[in-house]
């Protein structure tokens, strides 16, 4: 039969066969022989359900008695995240597996030694149906090579290597001063809830003195039943506020404890704000904070080892077009049936020069040029960012300590204001909208100094960290 013949017979039967299966039913299981749509869901609207079993979730780390027992400080509690939160544990980690990369590229400076045996046994028969003996053999093979020039190839690997490396250190202390930013941020925020509790506790107490106030001068006479509705509206208000600040106290101390790697159910001890102490103070200029940052700020280091590793690409694509001139060397034994064993070796050099690779060279060389030319611009961009940072944080800090002063003097104002309105009020001579009203005022002062004190010291933590460096002075 001609080849034509035979392959169009092949193709009929084939068609033939794949109708007969498909009206079988057939053709649904080789449309998917393996069954891998059995994992899918129904239609589009139904919701995927995984049958693997993934990896259990690591346990949350637990305090022990002593630390739940003790007060904690702002060293202690960054101390502890750092040591805890997964975040700058993946970092590390990162560094780890850079390191071990760096050490992959150190190792093209070293020959190369490998051992490969081969087993055979082999028989043949001639077409006189003639057979000749089966025959074992093992052939041993001890290869060495090592490069003896290839144009600074491995040299810039290394360089690049290396260089990622120190984008690896500085990923690192970048989030160890992430870490260290968000406790400080979850820790002053704490502080303030807890002496905002404290502070509408104090006014729930105002409260109940004016409500009482009110409902000795209703009884006498002296003050209208709208005056006492106005008094237990405000108390019922007061009260209100004070439950809701309770729970903000609640989350505040849930997004503590994760920050440091626990469970949110944590509560952990601190020592309360004191409103009557001065604000942190700082006794750096602006521009002299900006100039600390280009060799402190680790966002900006890391800009700086990414310049560094695109310039090493470049030298190393460069290389790569260049030629490169090797030596090996070799040694086998053979063993064979029937045979006496030998041994073989070889040594020889080997020069590779790469004439034309589609242009792949050429269009490596202009890909990470261009990205060491965005590397360079990105450290500049970096640079600017970073100063902009520097420059506002310092001026916030600033206006929250400018500010302060008048906050604290409204405070010792607005409570002298309450206790005269309220000595008028027992005797007639003002109105409880004047009480109120008063109560108000010291309520909102109260509130004013609590946050502009926690915003000095949120905004100085925002500064160390746009610098790179702790910064202040006067932490709690």
């Amino acid at each position: 039969m001609p080849p034509k013949a035979l392959l169009l017979a092949v193709c009929t039967v084939f068609c033939v066969a794949q109708g007969g299966l498909a009206q079988a039913g057939v053709g649904t299981w080789l449309a998917d022989p393996l069954d891998t749509n059995s994992g899918l869901s129904a239609s589009p609207a139904q919701p995927w359900i995984t049958q693997a079993t993934l990896p259990d979730l690591s346990k949350l780390q637990g305090l022990s008695v002593a630390e739940q027992a003790q007060i904690w400080t702002l060293p202690q509690l960054t101390a502890y995240a750092l040591a805890h939160n997964p975040q700058t544990a993946a970092a590390w980690d990162g560094l780890r597996a850079q390191a071990a990369s760096l050490g992959m590229a150190e190792s093209a400076w070293l020959p190369s030694l490998s051992l490969n045996t081969n087993l055979s046994r082999r028989q043949a028969v001639s077409t006189v149906g003639f057979t000749v003996p089966a025959r074992n053999s093992a052939n041993p093979n001890l290869t060495l090579s090592y490069t003896l020039w290839d144009f600074g190839l491995r040299a810039a690997k290394v360089d690049a290597a290396r260089a990622q490396e120190w984008v690896a250190g500085f990923t690192q202390n970048q989030s160890i001063q992430t870490v260290a930013f968000s406790v400080a941020q979850a820790y002053y925020q704490l502080l303030g809830n807890q002496s905002l509790v404290l502070a509408d506790e104090k006014t729930v107490a105002e409260n109940q003195k004016n409500l009482e106030a009110a409902e000795v001068l209703h009884r006498a006479g002296q003050a209208t039943i709208g005056a006492l509705y106005q008094a237990r509206a405000a108390m019922a208000q007061a009260q209100s506020t004070l439950a809701a600040q309770r729970q903000t106290v609640r989350s505040s101390e849930g997004l503590l404890a994760s920050t440091l790697g626990l469970d949110p159910q944590t509560t952990l001890r601190i020592a309360p704000l004191k409103l009557g102490q001065e604000p942190p103070q700082l006794h750096s200029a602006a521009k002299t904070l900006m100039h600390a940052a280009l060799t402190a700020n680790p966002t900006l280091q890391q800009a700086r080892a990414q310049v560094a590793v695109a310039q090493a690409n470049v030298r190393s694509a460069e290389a790569s077009g260049l030629p490169s001139l090797g030596v090996s060397s070799s040694y086998g034994y053979l063993y064979q049936g029937g045979f006496r064993p030998g041994d073989t070796w070889t040594v020889g050099f080997t020069l590779t020069v790469p004439l034309f690779t589609g242009f792949n060279t050429h269009y490596q060389i202009r890909q990470t040029q261009a990205l060491r030319d965005q590397a360079q611009s990105n450290l500049a961009a970096n640079r600017n960012s970073t100063e902009a940072t520097v420059w506002q944080d310092f001026h916030n800090f600033q206006g929250a300590i400018a500010a302060y002063p008048g906050a604290q003097s409204g405070l010792e104002n607005a409570g002298k204001a309450l206790e005269v309105v309220q000595a008028q009020y027992r005797v007639g001579q003002a109105t409880i909208q004047d009480v109120l009203l008063a109560e108000s005022t010291l309520a909102q002062a109260r509130y004013t100094l609590i946050q502009n004190l926690v915003n000095s010291y949120v905004a100085l933590a925002q500064l160390s960290q746009a610098v790179g460096m702790p910064l202040g002075e006067n932490a709690p």
